[in-house]
């Protein structure tokens, strides 16, 4: 024996412009022509057939809607650049984008977006001064360790194998909130960033063989009292830790300004450094259960536009 069930529901569709990624890992935006309304209310019906016993099962279900955007909600950060993002890769609930006004500068902005349990997306961290590479941006298939540009593109939240686990998070200070494993780093972490050698691009407890480009990380002091990691060519597959692979980039973290004599920021040799008190917020807000992303370059750039 068989029945039909009749359901009647009532659903809420958000329609937003949308960009997608293409095979060169840029972003084309598709944006409308003419405005929509934000949301419309459709009756949808539903009609289930299912055996008593045993069978299969059909359905007819209505067209999965996208994601909500509204810009109304992020605040001062950029609605315009995060929502194409959030519409280039929906499964990424939070966003660290760094803006820089050209390919040459040395200073941008950082800020943090997060999609929240109603799967609305508010702004975290408003836009802070952030210091780039001295010699700007670079894309990361183009770039490479020790020409000082930070590189760009969109990456994941960067892991790393250390003497306790795998984390995303360290720094020479206590841990103040990270939502993630923290490393509170000891005098012989060593981040490996010597180009071709087996070390590059992963963690070691080594002071004797810690040299070259290779940092100390306790010898960064304030600068790294917190950092985080960003996953530009981090592991498990790190080009440049083999002879003959290109050293695309090692050691490329999130962490705060290193100051002048005069008091003045520094540009970095790749890292994006930020403020104190916003470093602080970044680490108490990014969130590996969300999936989160890092978009560095220009607005251009990160929407196609």
């Amino acid at each position: 024996m068989r029945f039909v069930a009749l359901i009647t529901t009532t659903t809420m569709l958000a329609f937003a412009s949308c960009a997608h990624t293409n095979q060169g890992g840029q972003l084309s935006s598709a944006l409308p022509t003419s405005s929509l309304p934000t949301s419309s209310l459709i009756n949808t019906t539903v009609h289930v057939t299912e055996p008593a016993v045993r069978g299969d099962r059909s359905q007819e279900l209505p067209f999965p809607s996208a994601p909500p955007f509204n810009g109304s909600l992020l605040g001062e950060c950029d609605a315009h650049v995060l929502g194409s993002l959030v519409h280039s890769e929906p499964t990424a609930s939070q966003w660290i984008v760094v803006l820089a006004p050209s390919i040459t500068s040395t200073t941008a902005t950082l800020q943090i977006a997060t999609r929240a349990a109603d799967n609305a997306w508010r702004c975290s961290l408003a836009p802070t001064t952030a210091r780039l590479g001295r010699n700007g941006i670079r894309a990361l298939t183009d770039r490479r360790s020790g020409d000082d540009t930070t590189p760009s593109g969109v990456f994941g939240l960067g892991v790393v194998n250390s003497p306790q686990g795998p984390i995303s998070f360290f720094g020479n200070s206590p841990n103040s909130g990270a939502l993630g494993a923290y490393r509170h780093i000891q005098p012989d972490d060593c981040y490996g960033a010597e180009p071709n050698t087996p070390g590059y691009g992963h963690w070691r407890s080594d002071t004797t063989t810690c040299s070259g480009a290779d940092e100390l990380l306790h010898s960064f002091g304030a600068a790294y009292e917190h950092a985080v990691l960003i996953g530009a060519n981090s592991e498990p597959n790190v080009s440049g830790d083999a002879v003959g692979e290109p050293a695309l980039a090692s050691a490329i973290f999130l962490h705060r300004f290193s100051y002048t004599a005069s008091g003045a920021t520094k540009a970095t040799s790749g890292c994006i450094s930020i403020a104190h008190q916003p470093l602080l917020t970044a680490l108490r807000t990014i969130d590996p259960s969300l999936n989160p992303r890092f978009a560095i370059g220009t607005a251009a750039a990160l929407t196609g536009s």
